[in-house]
């Protein structure tokens, strides 16, 4: 998803030096043995709500966000395994299968993991990374791009480690949704990422349904039973999103409409967290 030229960006300010600490493998909420964890200070939700939040959070994690990285790590190391074999066509069908579940994943990537996004899918100049990769991989007379596979390939086993350090909050989550949401609008449907490969449709269409599995198994059944109206515009705006995107080419995506109902969804979304009790989320416009 990142981005390499300056622009507009949805970002939400999370607990980054949380998530350095993760990285480096600094327990995340010290306490003295048998006393309670203290919230975070931007959390709002009572304490049952935010448990059930968070358990929703670790769940998805576990059950389901851990798959799609398992599922990036295995593809690019079938894409590395075929370009060692001379296997061109098998390379480029690897590198297509291991963007599926990267692209769902991005619904935490982007946020909670920036510095990975950049470096492992960074675009449209990215030296490193899916792109860099593409852009030899699916070029007329391919030269094997044997390094840059192997890079790439060291760089989502070592995401995977740090991945797996991390414990999903339900704050982050939503936020995290929000964001993708809006960068979908402001990046992606503006200039295709996977032009080489031709799959730049696919990437939206994978980014929908993370966010939609995501909203489904999270947040869903919660915000319904608090604010129904809103839960039923979240997924109005979902299937509006989804239906946009069922086309057979992406210059056939309707010129504004697209960009517009993304948006709105990243407003629903922003509006959900704060139907569950979290404060309302700090947008900024920021240059990479």
């Amino acid at each position: 998803m990142a981005a390499n030229s300056q622009g507009r960006w949805f970002g939400l300010k999370l607990a980054y030096g949380l998530l350095a600490a993760a990285a480096m493998g600094v327990p995340l909420l010290a306490h003295a043995a048998g006393e309670p964890t203290a919230k975070p200070a931007t959390y709002a939700p009572d304490d049952e709500l935010l448990a059930h939040l968070d358990a929703k959070a670790a769940a998805f994690k576990e059950q389901i966000a851990a798959g799609d990285i398992q599922s990036v790590v295995d593809g690019v190391q079938r894409m590395s395994d075929a370009l060692r074999q001379g296997d061109i066509a098998g390379a480029r069908q690897a590198w297509i299968d291991a963007r599926v579940a990267w692209q769902r994943s991005e619904i935490f990537t982007v946020d909670l993991f920036p510095d990975f996004d950049k470096t492992i899918d960074g675009w449209p100049n990215a030296a490193t990374g899916f792109h860099a990769v593409e852009r030899k991989l699916f070029a007329e007379n391919a030269q094997p791009p044997t390094a840059e596979t192997q890079q790439l390939l060291e760089k989502v086993q070592s995401y995977q480690r740090v991945f797996g350090q991390l414990p999903f909050k339900g704050q982050y989550l939503i936020a995290g949704m929000a964001t993708l949401a809006y960068e979908m609008s402001e990046s992606k449907a503006k200039g295709a990422e996977s032009t080489a490969s031709g799959t730049s449709l696919n990437d939206l269409q994978h980014n929908m349904e993370g966010l939609e599995r995501g909203w489904n198994f999270m947040f869903l059944d919660v915000v319904m039973a608090r604010k129904p109206e809103l839960a039923k515009r979240v997924n109005e705006e979902i299937a509006g999103l989804r239906a946009m995107l069922s086309i057979p080419s992406l210059d056939l995506l309707q010129p504004g409409a697209f960009e517009k109902q993304a948006e709105l969804l990243a407003g629903s979304l922003a509006d959900s967290a704060v139907a569950l009790g979290w404060k309302a989320p700090n947008y900024t416009e920021i240059n990479e």
